[in-house]
């Protein structure tokens, strides 16, 4: 299957909307300001979406590239159908000067999901390793097996200054590059006898990467971030913790941040919340 690697910005467009968008409707326009030439490719193809700053986190199925039209905000029926409503919003009022911008064409996607790899390990369709995130896009050849492994996993309580290092005997392979799947698979490295409640939770929210219940019983929330953790994940987990303490009826709910790297914001962040801790995992290219 054809693939492209595409770097996303963040601060440009969040990815948490667009999936909760497709959970509702059949495809999602997302718009690009650099051209693709759709008669290279046949769909559906994949897009592996490094986010600016960071690494892979995203596999995206597109099943046509259209040339960017206003009406694909303006027309409401469309629209809806189309765009997640803050997206819309943001058009309209022309939030951050966002009609402004050189859209050129339109991506339509069907699916997307968490998908973790270092953007380095993808190959270019001339078999060489891609060595820094495209400014647009290139093509890319569709990712197979990769030897990133986890090396360790560390702890450390917001609660607490100490220390604690995770028992990590041997280096176990990072299924799939799906650094979810890893942790499903691997809750006792996160948390001794932490037991899966529910898995990429739909809310009101938004999505809850992992709900758990330690060996009391008591709810926890697992956010994962594959790269550098900022102190602004600490308002999502938050939220997520609100919703579970409302819905699930229980003020008995802690949050465990799982990144790569901390950032001090983080850590300056976490300190105020006693709740709340963080753990880091290592990984590295073999």
């Amino acid at each position: 299957m054809d693939a492209i690697l595409f770097s996303a910005d963040p601060t440009m467009v969040r990815v948490d909307d667009a999936t909760r968008h497709l959970e509702h409707h059949e495809e999602l326009y997302w718009e690009v300001g650099f051209n693709i030439d759709r008669e290279k490719f046949a769909f559906p193809i994949i897009d592996y979406r490094h986010i600016k700053g960071r690494q892979v986190e995203y596999k995206v199925t597109i099943n046509n590239i259209v040339p960017f039209q206003p009406r694909h905000y303006e027309d409401k029926g469309f629209a809806e159908r189309t765009k997640p409503q803050v997206w819309i919003t943001e058009w309209m009022e022309n939030i951050g000067y966002c009609r402004a911008h050189p859209w050129k064409n339109a991506l339509v996607i069907a699916h997307i999901e968490a998908f973790f790899c270092d953007t380095r390990s993808l190959r270019k369709v001339d078999g060489s390793f891609v060595k820094l995130p495209p400014q647009g896009y290139i093509q890319v050849m569709a990712y197979e097996s990769s030897n990133a492994v986890v090396s360790s996993v560390d702890a450390e309580a917001t609660s607490r200054p100490e220390f604690i290092s995770a028992d990590v005997t041997e280096r176990r392979q990072l299924a799939e590059q799906n650094l979810e799947d890893f942790m499903v698979h691997q809750l006792e490295e996160i948390e001794p006898n932490l037991k899966l409640v529910s898995r990429q939770l739909s809310t009101p929210a938004g999505r809850l990467d992992l709900l758990c219940q330690d060996k009391e019983g008591n709810y926890v929330v697992v956010e994962l971030k594959r790269h550098l953790g900022t102190d602004q994940v600490v308002g999502q987990i938050l939220r997520y913790m609100g919703w579970v303490m409302e819905n699930y009826r229980t003020d008995s709910v802690r949050g465990i941040i799982v990144v790569a790297k901390k950032d001090p914001l983080l850590s300056y962040a976490v300190a105020a919340v006693p709740n709340i801790q963080t753990k880091t995992f290592r990984l590295s290219i073999s």
